[in-house]
């Protein structure tokens, strides 16, 4: 009889130790950046020392930007830039954003929730 009963309290541990391990979420949230590496077109060396600055342009122009943020390039000629606290659980997508480099226009990135985004950039 106490067999049964040990044998009893086993599987009743071990279906709650089975529930909790591979039925538990593992959802875990990750970074939401973006790196801007800025290289001489005639040389491919990195530029340090450029100015990045990414910022979403409303064309009304009736509001100011949500995001308008600026980076100086180090000494491998990338600018990283830390979105995570303006991502929010649930939204499809994030950004999709100009890029200039030392005030020139050099297109846009789109910036991909929960990962990092990598774009180089050329200039002359």
């Amino acid at each position: 009889m106490n067999f049964k009963k040990a044998l009893y309290r086993l599987f009743i541990f071990g279906s709650f130790l089975f529930c909790f391990i591979f039925l538990s979420s593992c959802y875990k949230e990750e970074k939401t950046k973006a790196v801007i590496t800025v290289l001489d077109n005639n040389t491919n060396e990195a530029i340090e020392g450029a100015n990045v600055r990414l910022y979403y342009d409303d064309s009304n122009g009736s509001s100011a930007p949500l995001i308008d943020v600026q980076k100086t390039t180090s000494s491998n000629g990338s600018a990283t830039f830390d979105f995570s606290d303006k991502y929010q659980d649930g939204q499809a997508g994030f950004a999709v954003l100009d890029v200039e480099v030392d005030s020139s226009y050099m297109g846009i990135i789109n910036i991909v929730e929960m990962s990092t985004t990598e774009k180089v950039i050329f200039i002359p």
